[in-house]
């Protein structure tokens, strides 16, 4: 594992423990070292599969499937 790498995984995990305590993303993002909320969430989103706002305590991510058919 490299520097950054291993740098990067440090942050995730801070951000996770800030997640966790609902401090909201973007603060969550400046606090652990990102330029940008945008980069947070993007590397959020490419290592975890969803994004640090469906990661929230007590949020169920939204489904994507269509319903499909008329009422």
């Amino acid at each position: 594992m490299t520097f950054p790498q291993w740098r990067t995984q440090l942050r995730l995990h801070h951000a996770l423990i800030l997640l966790a305590e609902k401090t909201p993303v973007t603060a969550v993002a400046h606090r652990c070292g990102w330029a940008s909320a945008s980069a947070f969430i993007d590397i959020f989103r490419r290592t975890f599969g969803h994004t640090p706002g469906t990661h929230l305590p007590g949020r169920v991510p939204v489904a994507t499937t269509a319903t499909g058919g008329e009422s």
